[in-house]
């Protein structure tokens, strides 16, 4: 490429076999500035890989074939994002039960690991995308898990300043959908943790009893969860929900070592927010969220506004986006 814009590809992995698509900005003029995506469609629809220019700003696995979970890349968490405490939940008088992976707890949802569908990816002069959806019906072997029939879409879109991601949950049950949608975003730590610094303008944090909501808001002032202005990674290590996002105050990380900014913007739909800093770790998390952490068992309890579940009717759907802007700060 010569010419400043956008491109995409479709490869084979070699240790896999999967497709693998690339979205590409190019300027060749500005070469540190260039943005290149990668998503691995049959891994979850995980977009695994950014670059701003040389840098990755993501953890990877050394080998693709340790990418479906929620390890590396950003794993797409639905429609259970987080824990599920004991692994059920129960919504219109129907008892939801799951598989424990975390303890006697369920983590992290059901299609992570799964392969989904795309269409064509495509690219002209104002950005690259491809759209990825997963049919959720008797075909899928945990459906018994979760007997709603949907389809969940995500949808990639890469621009010049960075990537947004836009979900559909189209229902076509007769029976209400309850969910939670959330992206989770392995950040590497480029450079130091002390001259990484995050920034969460939530409204307020969750008290939580080993990780699990009680559904009791806490202030933030004054209180070691308190993001609002920005804090360096080095004093921090959380495994928290913050509640009280909202599309004009998005969170942020910036890299004073590498000189690199990234915003995370939701929609209105994306209310909360998990931090995930464990302490002297080569990564950290900013998880946009639509509810918080055991969502459904929150709801089930009363705490509608602190848990924030998404229920969409029978033949209904329900939209929202999450945009990452990636910048240099000189």
């Amino acid at each position: 490429m010569s010419d400043i814009g956008f491109s995409n590809a479709l490869a084979r992995d070699p240790n896999t076999g999967w497709g693998i698509i690339t979205l590409s900005y190019h300027n060749p003029k500005e070469l540190r500035n260039n943005l290149e995506v990668r998503i691995a469609p049959e891994a979850g629809a995980n977009l695994f890989s950014m670059k701003l220019g040389e840098t990755e700003l993501l953890a990877t696995p050394d080998n693709l074939t340790g990418l479906p979970g929620f390890q590396y890349g950003i794993p797409v968490l639905y429609p259970t994002p987080n824990l599920v405490r004991d692994s059920r939940f129960e919504f219109d008088g129907r008892t939801f039960k799951f598989i424990p992976n975390d303890g006697p707890h369920f983590l992290h949802g059901l299609v992570h690991s799964l392969s989904w569908k795309t269409t064509e990816p495509w690219s002209d002069s104002t950005g690259a995308g491809v759209r990825a959806s997963l049919d959720w019906t008797s075909s899928q072997p945990a459906f018994p898990l979760y007997p709603i029939v949907h389809r969940l879409s995500l949808s990639f879109l890469l621009h010049s300043r960075g990537v947004k991601f836009e979900f559909i949950v189209e229902n076509l049950d007769d029976k209400r959908l309850p969910f939670g949608f959330a992206l989770h975003p392995w950040f590497r730590v480029l450079g130091s943790r002390a001259g990484t610094w995050l920034q969460v303008p939530a409204r307020m944090h969750m008290e939580a009893i080993n990780l699990l909501p009680t559904g009791t808001l806490e202030d933030l002032e004054g209180s070691v969860f308190d993001l609002r202005n920005s804090v360096s990674l080095e004093s921090l290590d959380l495994d928290d929900v913050y509640w009280g996002m909202s599309p004009n105050r998005p969170a942020a990380y910036v890299s004073y070592d590498e000189k690199i900014k990234v915003s995370l913007t939701g929609s209105a739909e994306f209310t909360h927010m998990v931090i995930y800093t464990p302490r002297g770790s080569p990564f950290f998390c900013m998880e946009n969220q639509t509810c918080s952490t055991d969502a459904h068992n929150l709801f089930g309890r009363g705490f509608e506004d602190e848990a924030h579940l998404l229920v969409v009717e029978g033949g209904k759907q329900s939209t929202g986006w999450i945009q990452l802007e990636i910048g240099r700060l000189d």
